[in-house]
């Protein structure tokens, strides 16, 4: 489904370069639940932010589903995203006016859906993870595993084929974080849905079916 192929990412700090991602070369199957761990500053969002098409690498190429990306059209891009990647953070980026049935819609305003859709949709997802009850609660009206759940329900009401988590039981307790650790279980196993997650968390990385670990900007075989 994806295969990224020496993919290399440099930033420029005023004179100096940073070498964060140092040659990459990644493949993951449709259908699988990879963890990829590694200490802060081992450039994990870094790579997330490759595979979920939010920056451009400095060199290297990237495949989903067998198409080559191409970096050169933004709303392509932005559309492709849209489509085929659901995102789930540590801090769960809720819009905080808006309730929980609304932020769960998002994605499916910017493909200019009618609102009646958005909102069946919304609340199916919602119905899914069991927060029918906080449909109409805006997020600071909700705990951190309420908002993070919610978060979930946002990634996944465009049917993505693919959800990318960075650090999503970060900012949780065990308990808590136990539990949409079990929400992203389910998902793989019930629907098949591919998804990575990265964390430094050895006990949520070894839930995972397949782990790689990144060290310095590369992946230690």
């Amino acid at each position: 489904m994806l295969k990224a192929v020496d993919i290399h990412k440099t930033y420029n700090v005023g004179p100096t370069k940073i070498d964060v991602l140092k040659g990459i070369s990644l493949e993951v199957e449709r259908g699988e639940l990879l963890a990829v761990v590694g200490a802060s500053g081992s450039g994990k969002s870094t790579l997330m932010h490759m595979l979920g098409l939010l920056e451009q690498p400095t060199s290297g190429d990237y495949y989903i589903e067998g198409e080559k990306i191409s970096y050169d059209n933004d709303q392509e891009l932005s559309s492709l995203r849209n489509r085929k990647i659901g995102f789930v953070f540590q801090q769960y980026y809720l819009l905080p006016r808006l309730t929980a049935l609304d932020n769960v819609g998002i994605p499916l305003v910017y493909r200019g859906m009618k609102d009646t859709e958005i909102k069946e949709r919304s609340m199916a997802l919602l119905k899914k993870l069991e927060m029918t009850d906080r449909a109409g609660h805006k997020p600071d009206e909700m705990s951190g595993g309420q908002q993070q759940r919610v978060a979930i329900a946002r990634a996944l009401v465009g049917n993505p084929s693919l959800i990318l988590a960075d650090e999503p039981t970060g900012a949780l307790d065990t308990h808590t974080g136990q539990e949409i650790m079990n929400i992203f279980r389910n998902l793989n196993e019930e629907e098949g849905i591919t998804i990575i997650v990265i964390t430094h968390d050895p006990k949520i990385a070894a839930q995972c079916k397949r782990r790689e670990e990144l060290s310095d900007g590369l992946i230690v075989k």
